[in-house]
Parts: C-alpha cells; structure tokens; sequence
C-alpha cells in the first residue's frame, strides 16, 4: 500500500511519475470507488459540457445583446431595470438561486423535474426526440440557475465596453453620414466592443464550475461540479486531483478559444 500511494518517496519524484502517468491518461484510482478516475470522469464530463456549454451560449447571446442594448439607452427605464435585476441575480448565491427555483418550478408549479439528467423510467427505444426533450426537461432549471447567477457579468462588461465605442470617432462619423441608428448599433458599436469581452471568456469557465458545484449538488446533476463535492467530503484525493486537472483544461481550452474568436472578429488581429 506504501509503495501504491509512495509513501516516504521524495515528493517530486512522485510529483513526476503522477505527470507521467496522467499524460498516458492515468489519472490513479479512486479510494471511495475503486476504479479509475479516468473512468469516473469520463462519465461525468459529458453532463458538465451540455450544463456549462449551454450556459456560455445564453450567457454570451443574450448577455451581450442586453449589454449593447443598456449602453445604447444608458438613461432609459429599459437599462435601468437591467442593471437593477443583472446586480440582484449577481448578489445572490447560486445554490439560492436554485433551491427558489427547485421550490417555484419542481414543488409550486410542478411543471419541471428537481432533479437529475433525465428519466429513468423512460424508455430506452423511446426515440431521439423522446429522449432530447427528456434531457431539456431536465436541463431546463438547472440551466436557468446558472445564467441567472452568472450573466450579470457578461451584461456588464458589454455595457462598460459598449458604452466606451459609442463614443468613438467612427460611430460619431457614421451617425454625422446618416447612418440608420441600428446598423449604428449593431455593426459600429456591438461587433468592435465584443473584442475586450470575449478576452475574458476563459475567466468565466472558473466561475461556472465554481457555481456548478452548488448548482450540480443541488439539482442531483451527474457533472464534475457534484462529483468535486462528493470527492472533496469523502476525501477522495485521487479522485479530487483528477477533477482539478479536468478543471484546469477546461479553463485552457476556454482561454484558446476566446484567442480563436478574438481573431476571427478583429480585422486587425486577422490581418496580423
């Protein structure tokens, strides 16, 4: 068992063979479960991806489109509501947010599930349809817990970077031509302000697996976020390290593809 875990070895030469082995896709063996963390969260990868996934892509539409909107009309009754209810959500702790919403969709009005990724009664040869809109059904709370607890940020930082290109030289230029206000909006004003948000897109990857660790316990979802809490209580190391590296990948791949983006939609960058 020593020699298994390398007790009274030299911490870098474990620190190097636990390297080696997770490049070859051993990330060791779960103490609670006894089988391989690669394994473990392989299976629990998927239900991140679709929870996170989809929470970037509402985030990013609608957080940007209400962002751009705000900065347009900054005095208007519209933006000030926006910014009054993007700050509330922001306030509140997701795990809130969700047990109001286990309480108001699953219990009140029980129109959603309180739990879980899908049914287990439904039949396997059900259909494709069938099964999709078991998994939205599913999705539906869990998934409006985490835009409500995180898309304050994208809102404001649109706002703040919107605001700071409505007042360049080639909007003031196109407003002088006689530009249509939402061409001057949507094509001088939104697309160049989207470059300084989009930067910070791998950021946002850290605060959503923070908050699906709440999220995930809270709803019975089967993703990395309920399995770092269940790892973490039992004091599953191996199992805990495992899910930081995922963590940390993650994160990676978010920063490298807000760099794809980055250039895709700066002509200058493009260009470079």
């Amino acid at each position: 068992l020593a020699a298994r875990w390398g007790i009274g070895r030299p911490l870098p030469t474990v620190v190097a063979d636990f390297l080696r082995n997770a490049l070859h896709g051993d990330l060791g063996t779960s103490l609670a479960e006894q089988r391989p963390v690669a394994t473990i969260l392989r299976e629990r990868l998927g239900p991140t991806i679709l929870l996170g996934g989809t929470t970037l892509l509402v985030n990013f539409t609608v957080g940007l489109f209400l962002g751009t909107r705000s900065a347009l009309h900054p005095e208007s009754r519209r933006a000030r509501a926006i910014g009054a209810i993007s700050l509330a959500t922001y306030t509140i702790p997701a795990f809130v947010i969700g047990l109001g919403l286990v309480w108001l969709g699953a219990i009140a009005l029980p129109w959603f599930p309180a739990g879980g990724a899908s049914d287990p009664l439904l039949d396997p040869e059900a259909g494709l349809v069938a099964v999709l809109l078991d998994r939205a059904h599913h999705l539906a709370l869990p998934l409006l817990t985490m835009v409500l607890a995180t898309i304050a940020v994208p809102i404001r930082q649109q706002r703040s970077a919107a605001l700071e290109t409505a007042h360049a030289a080639w909007v003031v230029a196109a407003r002088a031509r006689g530009v249509a206000p939402r061409r001057v909006a949507w094509q001088h004003v939104w697309r160049p302000a989207l470059s300084p948000v989009i930067t910070l897109l791998g950021l946002w990857l850290p605060m959503l697996v923070s908050g699906a660790v709440f999220v995930e316990a809270v709803f019975a979802w089967p993703g990395i976020g309920s399995l770092l809490a269940t790892a973490t209580a039992q004091r599953d190391i191996p199992l805990v390290i495992g899910t930081g590296v995922v963590v940390i990948l993650l994160v990676q791949v978010g920063s490298l593809l807000a760099d794809i983006l980055q250039r895709l939609l700066d002509p200058v960058q493009r260009t470079a």
